[in-house]
Order: structure tokens, then C-alpha cells, then sequence
């Protein structure tokens, strides 16, 4: 599947087959096409719109196949979905998928939304607060990253899964050619990300003093009710909650039934609080 040179373009000098239609009626139609175009101040093939927020984008993952699941709106309604093509077929020859895996996500953040607010009820609050001081201690002295290096990083660890994938695809008899084609781009493409992270310089960002439980505390005392907070927060606000907590999700398609795990990897730090901020000391 890839372009070949135009010098290296095959021309027949007589017609392969009956035109559709005659070369005089499609050059008319590309005039029009291309003086429509201009004439509305934009190229004939305008690019896509912007992408829309989804708020569990790259973190939901087809417990069948280990792939990210993609989202797409379908009738006002964001669905996460696991395509199983025919080259996809290759790389498990013995795994039993179905055609096109759903999962919808407004279901799955109100279950999220509800799940993240029980660490700040009155029962548990008090162990949260501990947690909470303990990991800012934790994150004053980690070492810091850039936003870029951090991507850089996921980047390489996403390439060697691939690459796992595609080796034990080859050892279960997968056609050699595709599968070394595919072996070749994730090495490209880890490659690649290796030298973004070898070009980003150290990170630089002043360290600040760890927040005690007093602080944490009169936080969360001045976001009022975390749960309703949560649950009636934008989408473009929630990935970043999301994120901050490193949430990641397992869908197990034959039970219906989704695993989801908070696995926070990077140092946060409250600078003011404003009210109604979602994860203040993430900031």
C-alpha cells in the first residue's frame, strides 16, 4: 500500500476500456469544481474540522485484542469502537473477535465520574487527604518532564507493544511480508520518538513545596459537592481529570463489563483555587 513514483507510472497509449465520460465534459467539471472553490476563498478539498473533545480518547483498550479503541459519534452519541478487518485477522489467526466492538461513552463516565468522587466521601475522606499529602511529598521531589517528553516517552513503549504483537503474529504463522512491513513501520516510528526525546532539553520547572493535609483539605472543602462537580463537567474538562489520574480502561466485550484502573505517573501542584476547578492541584 504504497505511491509509486510518477516516473514510474505504467501509460497506455491506447484507451484501457470505454470512457465513462468524455474528456471534454471532465475538464469542464474540474473548471467548475476549482472556480467554485476559489470563489468561495478556500481550496477544492478543504481539510477536516477540528477534532471533537472525547473524553476517554487513547485511554479504553479491546480486552480481546490489547488495541486502543477509537471514538466516533454516532446519532449525538459517542461510541468507543474496535474495528476486527481482515489485517487485523492476521495478527491473531487464532482469536475469535467480533466484526465491530461498541462501547458507549457517556455509560462509562458516568460509572468513572462516580467511582473517582467515592475517594472524597466523608467515610473516606480522611484516608484520601493522607494519600493526597503523601503523594505531593512524593511529587516535590520526583523528577520533572516536559509534556513532550512524556509523550515522546508513551510513544516508545506504544512501539515495542506493537512490535511484541507483530513478532508473536509471525511466530503463529502470519504471512511474513505484511507482518515485516509492519515490523518496519513500528520500529520507524519508535525511532522517531526516540529522537523527539533526545531533542527535548531537561526539564527546568521550579519544584514547589509539597501541600500539607491542612491545605488539602480546605481544597476540598471549597469545591463544595466533588461528586455533582464531576458528573456535570464538560468534556474538554474531564480529559484532563482524567489524564491527571493516568486512568486507563479494559472492555471485556462478551460480559459487557469494563476494568478501570488510576495509576498517576506525574507530580501536580496547586497554585490558587479557584472555585469550581475540577482538579485544583493539578495545576
Amino acid at each position: 500500500m504504497t505511491h509509486n513514483p510518477p516516473d514510474e507510472w505504467i501509460h497506455s497509449n491506447a484507451p484501457a476500456h470505454e470512457a465513462i465520460i468524455s474528456p471534454a465534459l471532465f475538464d469542464a467539471a474540474r473548471t467548475v469544481r476549482t472556480q467554485r472553490a476559489r470563489n468561495q476563498g478556500r481550496q477544492e478539498r478543504a481539510g477536516k474540522r477540528g477534532a471533537l473533545p472525547y473524553a476517554l480518547r487513547g485511554r479504553i483498550r479491546c480486552s480481546l485484542c490489547g488495541r486502543k479503541m477509537q471514538p466516533a459519534t454516532i446519532r449525538s452519541h459517542v461510541y468507543y469502537r474496535c474495528e476486527f478487518k481482515e489485517e487485523e485477522a492476521a495478527l491473531y489467526p487464532d482469536l475469535t473477535h467480533p466484526r465491530t466492538v461498541y462501547l458507549r461513552e457517556d455509560i462509562v463516565c458516568q460509572a468513572l465520574d462516580r467511582w473517582i468522587a467515592r475517594a472524597f466521601a466523608p467515610d473516606r475522606l480522611p484516608a484520601t487527604i493522607e494519600a493526597l499529602t503523601h503523594a505531593s511529598a512524593a511529587a516535590s521531589t520526583a523528577e520533572t518532564q516536559t509534556p513532550e517528553q512524556a509523550q515522546a516517552r508513551q510513544a516508545i513503549k506504544e512501539c515495542e507493544r506493537r512490535l511484541a504483537r507483530y513478532r508473536a503474529a509471525l511466530d503463529a504463522g502470519a504471512d511474513p511480508a505484511v507482518v515485516t512491513q509492519w515490523i518496519n513501520e513500528a520500529q520507524r516510528d519508535k525511532v522517531a520518538a526516540q529522537k523527539k526525546l533526545d531533542a527535548q532539553p531537561a526539564g527546568t520547572r521550579k519544584k514547589q513545596s509539597p501541600l500539607d493535609a491542612r491545605q488539602i483539605r480546605q481544597i476540598t472543602e471549597n469545591l463544595g459537592d466533588i461528586a455533582q462537580r464531576i458528573q456535570i463537567a464538560a468534556v474538554e474538562k474531564k480529559g484532563p481529570l482524567y489524564e491527571a489520574l493516568g486512568i486507563t480502561i479494559s472492555y471485556e466485550h462478551a460480559t459487557r463489563t469494563t476494568t478501570v484502573k488510576s495509576r498517576p505517573s506525574s507530580p501536580y501542584r496547586q497554585a490558587l483555587c479557584p472555585r469550581g476547578d475540577l482538579n485544583p492541584h493539578a495545576r
